[in-house]
């Protein structure tokens, strides 16, 4: 697959990457394999069973969890695959947030108040964004929608964070994603969808073709006003795709992404025969490392956060993209 000869990021000169990393180039129901058999609750006023961080409805059918947005601030979906490191993005990213005097706070009314799992994930969010140990996704968050907030507490954009095998699943990388992401859908808020790539991730290209096509059934549900965000994590596994001054060469991580999935960009061509030169694709690409992970003898792993750079870039692509 021959790469665009005229992308760039858009505002640099081609052969100046080392000042940012977001290129902006704007504009059934799912069943989890080998679950072990749950026993129904002793306890009706406590319905749920925490296996592999999800309840027992959830685990049975997440299509019987109801959702509900009631605020009309846009919606920031974080679209990927198991392990792709969506939890540790969400806690990276508020992290930074907070730092810099937002505020980010689980939305309680999302699922129903008798989703006493849900209850305590909201319970437990600041600790788990302040903890130094690293989460394993599925063990603390399901699915759950936070807020973000400014200095002031008006409303700036909802995120959303799902178990990946929600989006795929390697097992039936067919089955038809869960009712409440055709709900999301469905909401008249503006969308951003951030879109998880990695290089050479999955055990071959087969996987890497796989969720691609994923990719691209989740594209063909969108709307023509949604925005998108491609995200390519884990950069500091490629180190020799370090720029001396410590910054990703983002456009060597761009043409690998295009090469290693095919077609997750060809919907967002900008055909413009005047703007398609500085501006080939109508989205964002932004690469990201949420930090450094060591194990330690427990065998668990103790979570060091990475540079600024990295939330900084994408909360400003999420933030452009929300605005509109």
């Amino acid at each position: 697959m021959e790469q665009d000869k005229n992308f760039k990021i858009a505002g640099e000169d081609p052969a100046d990457v080392l000042e940012g990393s977001a290129i902006d180039v704007t504009n059934e129901v799912p069943v989890i394999d080998n679950i072990p058999d749950v026993e129904e609750p002793e306890n009706e006023e406590s319905p749920e069973v925490n296996i592999a961080g999800l309840s027992v409805e959830e685990i049975r059918d997440p299509n019987q969890i109801i959702v509900n947005v009631s605020d009309v601030s846009p919606i920031v979906v974080l679209f990927g695959a198991r392990t792709s490191g969506k939890t540790m993005t969400l806690i990276r990213l508020t992290r930074y947030l907070t730092s810099i005097g937002c505020q980010v706070v689980p939305d309680r009314t999302f699922r129903p108040a008798y989703d006493t799992h849900y209850v305590r994930m909201c319970d437990n969010f600041n600790q788990l964004i302040n903890s130094n140990t690293s989460a394993d996704g599925n063990d603390v968050i399901s699915f759950m929608l936070v807020k973000v907030l400014d200095h002031i507490g008006r409303p700036i954009c909802q995120i959303l964070e799902a178990p990946g095998e929600h989006y795929f699943d390697k097992s039936n990388p067919n089955r038809s994603f869960p009712t409440y992401i055709n709900q999301i859908c469905s909401y008249p808020n503006r969308k951003t969808w951030v879109f998880i790539v990695e290089q050479d991730w999955g055990d071959d290209q087969s996987d890497r073709n796989a969720y691609a096509m994923r990719i691209q059934n989740m594209q063909a549900q969108l709307q023509p006003t949604d925005k998108v965000i491609f995200t390519c994590h884990k950069v500091d596994k490629q180190p020799q795709l370090m720029l001396p001054n410590g910054k990703p060469n983002t456009h060597q991580f761009f043409k690998n992404i295009y090469n290693q999935y095919p077609g997750i960009f060809a919907n967002y061509k900008n055909n413009n025969p005047i703007t398609s030169f500085f501006r080939p694709y109508r989205f964002d690409f932004v690469t990201f490392s949420a930090g450094t992970f060591n194990d330690i003898l427990n065998g668990g792993q103790i979570y060091t956060p990475g540079r600024d750079y990295y939330p900084e870039s994408l909360w400003k692509s999420i933030l452009k993209s929300v605005k509109g």
